[in-house]
């Protein structure tokens, strides 16, 4: 009897274990993503450079007119062109993990400002993988709505 309850204890305790780990890589993925973010606000291309891949690809899903447009360009084009006189602020609404064995993804609701104002809202989905010891963007993939922005 004392055998197994030294077992069941052994498996509890790397259970736990295991759930703590698995709660920091989604609290590191979470961090990325809000570097992202902060990189975008602050026009930074040296955060941006340090989240995200150069040759990682970045998809537009434009809602706004019909039939939706899509469009795809590179981390690399978004470094020459951050810089910029007007203010950018995209908000995360919630931000859901999920990650298996080195890749990551991070759905989340968003809202844009342009200079202050309103511009559009959508949904980012982030892919990540975990690139010595450190998770990077690898793709970014987001829609552009005017509507239905409380979802």
């Amino acid at each position: 009897m004392k055998k197994l309850l030294i077992i069941l204890a052994f498996t509890l305790s790397f259970d736990c274990f295991s759930q703590e780990a698995a709660r920091a890589e989604v609290v590191a993925v979470e961090a990325v993503v809000n570097q992202f973010f902060e990189a975008l606000e602050k026009q930074d291309t040296v955060l941006l450079k340090k989240v995200a891949f150069r040759e990682g690809q970045i998809w537009t899903v434009n809602n706004t007119v019909n039939p939706a447009k899509q469009r795809m360009r590179f981390f690399s084009d978004d470094l020459k062109s951050l810089i910029s006189k007007n203010s950018f602020l995209e908000t995360p609404k919630s931000m859901e993990v999920k990650i298996h064995e080195g890749m990551a993804m991070a759905w989340v609701p968003y809202e844009f400002r342009l200079n202050g104002e309103f511009s559009h809202c959508g949904v980012d989905v982030f892919t990540l993988i975990k690139n010595e010891d450190a998770w990077k963007i690898i793709n970014l993939s987001y829609t552009i709505d005017k509507e239905v922005c409380d979802q």
